[in-house]
C-alpha cells in the first residue's frame, strides 16, 4: 500500500498536534511538515529543539502511529554553507531527523539557472543531509514535462537525491504518467497530486495513479492551497482519502470492488 500524506499547508493555520488528530481521525497516515521558509509556521520552530511544540509533537506521533513524510522547505540560492547553529536549513534537517522526516524538500531561487551550479548546490544539500538520514527532494516537476524530468535528473542524480513528481488530476494519460514514473525510477521520491483540483475531479481521476509503484508515498498538496481546507476540513479530508485511493485503483481492483458491492 502507498503511503498517504496531507501537506501541512492544506489545514493551515492548524498546529502540527491538531493537524495529527485531524489526519487520523480521517483516514491518512502520514503528514508533511514545514519547518523553514514559511513564514506561516516558521515561528513555531524558532526555539530550536527544546522547544515544547516538537516534544509535544513526536509524543503525539508515537502514540496515534502516525507519521512525518517529509520536512521543508531549503531554497537553494546557490553554494549551500554549514548551517551548524541550526538557524537555516540546519534547523529544517536537525528537526526532520527528530520528526522521522523520510524527505526534505528543497527548491531554487529565482535567478539560480545554470545546471552546473544547480547540480553543486543540491549536492552540498545532499552530503549534509547524509548524517540526518534523510533524503533530499528537488520539488516539483509535472509528469507532463519530460524536458523538465531530464533537466531534473540531471540535478539530482549525482548526488543520490530524488524528485517530487506533480501529477495533473486530469488531461494526462496513463502512458504519460507510466513514462514519467519510469524515466524518474529510483529518482522518484514521492507523488505529490493538487488537492483542489481533486476535490473538482471528484471519481473522474479514478485510474490516474494505477501505475505508481506501492512503495511510492502519494501527498496531497498544491501550490495554492494554503488553508485550502479551513471549512468543513474533517469531512474533505475524508472524502480526499477515499478519491486518493481511487486515483491509485487499478483497473481490475475497480472490477472487483464493483462486484462485491453489486
Amino acid at each position: 500500500m502507498n503511503r498517504l500524506a496531507v501537506h501541512q499547508s492544506l489545514v493551515h493555520p492548524l498546529t502540527p498536534l491538531e493537524m495529527i488528530d485531524e489526519l487520523v481521525a480521517s483516514g491518512w497516515d502520514s503528514m508533511g511538515l514545514h519547518v523553514g521558509a514559511t513564514p506561516e509556521t516558521e515561528a513555531w520552530w524558532s526555539g530550536g529543539a527544546g522547544t515544547q511544540l516538537l516534544a509535544a509533537t513526536i509524543d503525539r506521533l508515537l502514540e496515534t502511529r502516525a507519521t512525518v513524510l517529509d520536512v521543508g522547505r531549503v531554497v537553494l540560492t546557490g553554494h549551500l554553507g554549514r548551517d551548524d547553529v541550526h538557524r537555516g536549513h540546519g534547523r529544517v534537517l536537525d528537526f526532520g531527523a527528530r520528526l522521522g522526516a523520510q524527505f526534505l524538500t528543497a527548491r531554487f531561487a529565482d535567478g539560480v539557472d545554470d545546471p552546473a551550479r544547480r547540480a553543486e548546490s543540491f549536492a552540498e544539500l545532499a552530503e549534509q543531509a547524509r548524517p540526518f538520514r534523510i533524503r533530499p527532494l528537488l520539488s516539483s516537476v509535472r509528469a507532463d514535462r519530460p524536458d523538465l524530468l531530464e533537466e531534473a535528473v540531471a540535478v539530482v542524480a549525482p548526488s543520490g537525491g530524488g524528485i517530487v513528481l506533480d501529477v495533473p488530476v486530469l488531461g494526462v494519460d496513463e502512458e504519460t504518467v507510466s513514462a514519467a514514473v519510469t524515466d524518474l525510477w529510483e529518482h522518484l521520491g514521492y507523488v505529490r497530486v493538487d488537492a483542489r483540483a481533486l476535490e473538482g475531479a471528484g471519481e473522474a481521476a479514478s485510474g490516474q495513479l494505477a501505475v505508481v509503484p506501492p512503495q511510492v508515498p502519494v501527498v496531497i498538496g498544491g501550490d495554492d492551497g494554503l488553508g485550502l481546507l479551513h471549512t468543513d476540513r474533517r469531512e474533505r479530508l475524508t472524502r480526499l482519502r477515499v478519491l486518493v485511493d481511487r486515483m491509485l485503483e487499478h483497473p481490475r481492483a475497480r472490477q472487483a470492488r464493483e462486484r462485491a458491492s453489486g
